[in-house]
């Protein structure tokens, strides 16, 4: 049974019933539900603890959500939960009938550790010990029982920390413990920045921003030492801890504007898994010793999955598409950050603009007589459980892109290279109007194998043609009609569970494509379920061209989502499955359809009157400058930031 939330003008999330919220902070996240916190992490270690309560809270409390905060009222007390964004330490303050608190150890040791952690008593609390993570719960004031549990003092405070090792745990404790309302300080003044960064007068929507840029911030991770990590997928991978190429291109699309530093932070953290000849894993592993050490020790235990992660740095090698993203999001870099010098930065040595060469011509090699990359038949792009070969349109479109951008940007400097792809562009184009396109269908095929055998349903992943230009307008118009008519759940009465979104595919794929794990199911996973991050780009070629219907994909999966309690953005959905991870970062991608879409923000500056009318941007960065972005009635006007 799920709860049902509503959203506030202030963006935040209220109701009752069960109810899970993903915490995610850059050294440690955890889920809570009435029962407890459940799986702490401690990012690149490993998991660290649970929290239990003594007896679940009550099911009638009324529940409100902000970013990393969950409050619980009901008639004989209240608590709240409070994730700090960069202290890894948890806050809980509560009155009137509390639960007691118990610290538990995870159920065994991680990979490649022998032994499990163990409790030791503190006067006020508990310390968990492991070989590659300590935990402390403390209540100030309060008293240590049995077997890791803990009362509330009188001052309602407990505090939960946890960190690689022993000194990271005791700064995080002593920050917490010794003033909590200034711990929790950090955490509201994050949840007022990213209130005031976007404002819009519609509660729908407002929730959708304050929550969407909250996961995308929120994944920025780091290590004990201040390493920067990457951006996290979302709350179900951690294990190893890894950053992904597309999953942060996606993110990074509602970030650009507002922070295109990290966007150069991620940048230069994914160079380090591009190879010199442009092959790139699915994601990078950053991890502290003791991830590190238990990545080891399960492709040791499983030489399946040594023989798809041979590398210890990388997570899944050699994806076809991840190459194409570092390009794009190096241009987008080169762009945001307006400094051009991007293609000159280096990284073990080796300068990024030649990583960005080196990843064209891999995909130039692939390609065949029409110009289009020929894929081979595995499942190594973002639909990793389909069996793909041939040319793909979502990879045309990427490359597509890549190609024009770079080209672009390198004009001045190399125009003979800046020719070639053009030229390279060129060809693509044609050979996918000949080989992809279908007039009579109204839209691109997803794919067609070197026998010319097609998977010609309509796959919203197409919109790769559309957003980086493969498709000429007649083409592009055609396809938002399809998806429109075909993917909109509203509008689709042959698929069985009525409106719940937009699918990824329709009809689900054909039986004679291969097909593994999740995606082996109709309207599951990448056959059919709605992702998020796919609605986002649909809503943004939407608002682009200045159509009508962009709401439906920009808010439905949301909409969907808070009817059952869900309180962050999911990975996918799918009415008959369960959902994909919390928070996850590249759901994001609605809010960047929001800003690049509707409000037209592009790196040079300047911005439009959005469909959705009034609204106030903070602070986003155009020409290298902040600027302020005020929408009132019909203007849209922009000025510096002083």
């Amino acid at each position: 049974m799920s709860g049902r939330l509503e959203a506030r003008s202030d963006g935040s999330l209220v109701g009752t019933g069960p109810v899970r919220v993903a915490l995610s902070g850059e050294r440690l996240q955890a889920l809570f539900t009435r029962a407890g916190l459940h799986g702490l992490v401690v990012w690149g270690s490993g998991r660290a603890a649970d929290v239990r309560f003594s007896r679940e809270l009550p099911a009638d409390a009324h529940v409100e959500v902000t970013p990393n905060r969950v409050t619980l009222r009901w008639s004989s007390g209240w608590l709240s939960v409070s994730a700090l964004p960069r202290t890894p330490a948890l806050v809980l303050r509560g009155r009137g009938e509390l639960p007691r608190l118990r610290l538990v150890r995870p159920r065994g040791a991680p990979p490649g550790f022998p032994s499990a952690p163990h409790l030791e008593r503190l006067g006020d609390g508990w310390r968990l010990v492991g070989d590659w993570s300590q935990t402390v719960l403390r209540a100030p004031g309060g008293c240590a029982g049995p077997r890791g549990s803990v009362a509330f003092g009188s001052g309602g405070v407990a505090v939960v920390a946890a960190g690689a090792d022993a000194s990271e745990v005791a700064a995080a404790v002593a920050s917490a413990c010794s003033d909590p309302a200034r711990a929790e300080g950090e955490l509201e003044a994050y949840q007022e920045w990213l209130r005031s960064a976007f404002r819009v007068p519609d509660a729908v929507l407002q929730s959708l921003v304050l929550h969407g840029l909250h996961a995308a911030f929120s994944a920025r991770k780091t290590l004990a030492n201040g390493r920067f990590a990457g951006l996290a997928a979302g709350s179900n991978y951690t294990l190893p801890p890894r950053t992904y190429y597309r999953d942060s291109y996606w993110a990074l699309q509602a970030l650009l504007p507002l922070a295109p530093g990290l966007a150069r932070e991620q940048l230069l953290c994914l160079a380090r898994g591009v190879h010199r000849d442009g092959e790139a894993p699915s994601g990078v592993v950053v991890a502290a010793a003791a991830g590190e050490r238990s990545w080891r020790a399960l492709r040791e235990a499983d030489p399946e999955l040594a023989r798809d992660h041979p590398r210890d740095s990388e997570w899944w090698a050699d994806h076809v598409d991840s190459p194409l993203y570092f390009v794009l999001l190096l241009c987008d870099v080169a762009d945001w950050t307006a400094d051009p010098s991007s293609f000159s930065w280096s990284v073990d040595g080796v300068s990024l603009g030649a990583l960005v060469h080196a990843a064209l011509e891999r995909t130039h090699a692939a390609c065949d007589a029409a110009g289009i990359p020929v894929k081979p038949p595995h499942d190594r792009d973002w639909a990793d459980n389909v069996y793909r070969g041939g040319h793909v349109t979502y990879l045309a479109g990427l490359y597509h892109g890549a190609l024009t951008r770079v080209a672009q940007l390198i004009a001045a400097r190399d125009p003979e290279r800046a020719a070639l792809y053009r030229t390279r562009a060129r060809a693509l184009r044609e050979g996918a109007r000949r080989l992809l396109w279908s007039e009579a269908l109204g839209h691109f095929v997803e794919f067609r194998e070197p026998d010319g055998r097609a998977e010609a349903h309509l796959a919203i992943d197409t919109l790769t043609a559309l957003r980086y230009d493969l498709a000429d307008d007649a083409q592009a118009q055609k396809v938002l009609e399809s998806v429109r008519a075909t993917l909109e759940t509203r509008n689709n009465a042959r698929q069985p569970y009525g409106d719940w979104g937009v699918m990824n595919v329709f009809p689900p794929y054909s039986s004679w494509v291969r097909r593994r794990a999740k995606s082996r199911f109709a309207y599951r996973y990448h056959n059919g379920a709605d992702w998020p991050f796919w609605d986002g780009v649909y809503a943004e070629q939407r608002m682009r061209r200045d159509l009508p219907g962009w709401r439906y994909p920009l808010t439905r999966w949301w909409t969907y989502g808070l009817g059952r309690g869900w309180t962050t953005p999911v990975e996918y959905h799918s009415p008959p499955y369960p959902a994909g991870s919390p928070s996850n970062a590249w759901s994001a991608m609605p809010v960047g359809a929001m800003l690049l879409g509707g409000l037209g923000l592009t790196p040079g500056g300047g911005a439009r009157r959005p469909p959705w009318g009034e609204c106030e941007l903070q602070r986003p960065l155009a020409d290298g400058r902040r600027q302020r972005v005020l929408v009132t009635g019909d203007r849209a006007e922009v000025e510096l930031d002083g």
